[in-house]
């Protein structure tokens, strides 16, 4: 007997149900819908659509690795985590992250060119380690001609069409709202399922759910925490925040000096609203010490726009005069600090994580590294502390 394309998908989701418990439980969370226009899948996070005649062209374990690449589309986020960054070869870095997975966990069979007509799927091990960032950057740094094996729906516009009488590509842009509240339950999907699978889960995913639901401090707090602990002497026992019968407990010393260094990435897909939120934080932090001095910068390849904040100059942060720039040397930034006999006690450097070769130098100060726009929080620092911004 003749089976649908949709008897074929239910039956990969059962398949998965009983042989890839986290993935079969997280493909039927997506509703079946056949899109004309496609020509092969894609996802929005709610459905799983389909061209049939690609899907009817599949053999059963080629057509369990295509639902299991759905999902992991869904997992990662890519339909948001892509940015500004170009959308068919952000496609491709993320097929690249996904495929390898889908082999090590032996999710069905890799779908062959001659399914692709003649095209590739991207699969290549060197990329293995790696996130879909550092795997876009490697592709653009080399020019690489990618091409993803499914469809990304934001690289669709309104009313794309794939030829005569195969539908158009439409659907009304998520408000940030919409898109949080997507994220969200995908995010409890995925949890849900981790649990029910047990160990049968990727290890990729494995880290990312343990830092969903392990308790998390806002990056204000991770701030606030680590500019106070580089004082020399954190308390005093001269003003004591509360009393207990005869106990005194010691309070926070803002008589001393805040001595901090903040270094601006302006290379990045940082915006002025991001950088005056963090200042403004800083700036709260600041009002809090009868003596500080802050000296800021900005860089790219270089240093510039070095001024120095202090105490007693009644200037604020919103008088800093913010400019852009191109290129990350990290690098630059401590080079400049010592050449310059600038000894902060505590650097902090407000970047996108994306250093040209090193990060610097980890003996010549504490660092704190505050990184924008990753959003599944994979970058890290190899020293110092390391914490992820988010807007307010």
């Amino acid at each position: 007997m003749i089976k649908t394309a949709e008897e074929r998908i239910t039956q990969s989701r059962v398949r998965l149900l009983l042989t890839k418990p986290f993935f079969g439980q997280l493909a039927v969370r997506l509703k079946i819908e056949e899109a004309k226009w496609l020509p092969t899948a894609a996802t929005d996070g709610r459905k799983f659509l389909f061209n049939r005649e690609f899907v009817n062209s599949l053999t059963d374990p080629m057509l369990d690795f295509l639902v299991g690449h759905e999902v992991l589309h869904c997992v990662f986020d890519h339909m948001q985590a892509r940015g500004d960054r170009e959308p068919q070869l952000y496609n491709a870095a993320a097929d690249y992250n996904i495929n390898m997975t889908l082999v090590e966990q032996s999710v069905g069979e890799p779908i062959t060119e001659d399914k692709l007509g003649g095209g590739k799927i991207c699969l290549d091990w060197k990329y293995q380690g790696w996130n879909s960032y550092e795997i876009y950057d490697d592709l653009k740094a080399n020019r690489k001609d990618a091409k993803g094996m499914d469809v990304h729906l934001e690289e669709m516009k309104p009313g794309d069409e794939e030829g005569e009488g195969k539908g158009k590509a439409v659907g009304a842009e998520l408000s940030e709202e919409e898109k949080k509240a997507l994220a969200d339950e995908i995010k409890q999907a995925a949890i849900q399922a981790a649990q029910n699978a047990g160990m049968d889960v990727p290890e990729s995913i494995k880290r990312m759910i343990n830092e969903l639901v392990a308790p998390k401090m806002d990056w204000r707090d991770i701030l606030r925490t680590q500019l106070e602990s580089s004082l020399k002497n954190d308390f005093t026992f001269m003003r004591p925040s509360k009393r207990s019968g005869e106990v005194i407990f010691p309070g926070m010393n803002k008589d001393e000096q805040l001595n901090i260094a903040i270094a601006l990435d302006t290379s990045g897909s940082i915006s002025k609203d991001m950088l005056r939120d963090f200042l403004s934080e800083v700036q709260g932090i600041m009002d809090q010490y009868n003596s500080y001095k802050v000296t800021i910068m900005q860089f790219d390849t270089n240093v510039y726009g070095v001024e120095e904040f202090h105490s007693d100059d009644g200037r604020t942060m919103s008088d800093y005069e913010l400019q852009g720039g191109g290129g990350t040397d990290f690098d630059a930034v401590y080079n400049y600090m010592e050449l310059n006999d600038i000894n902060p006690d505590q650097l902090v450097m407000f970047t996108d994580g994306y250093p040209w070769e090193s990060w610097g130098n980890p003996d010549y100060c504490d660092s704190l590294f505050v990184i924008h726009s990753d959003k599944q929080k994979r970058i890290k620092a190899p020293f110092g502390v390391t914490v992820h911004y988010e807007a307010a």
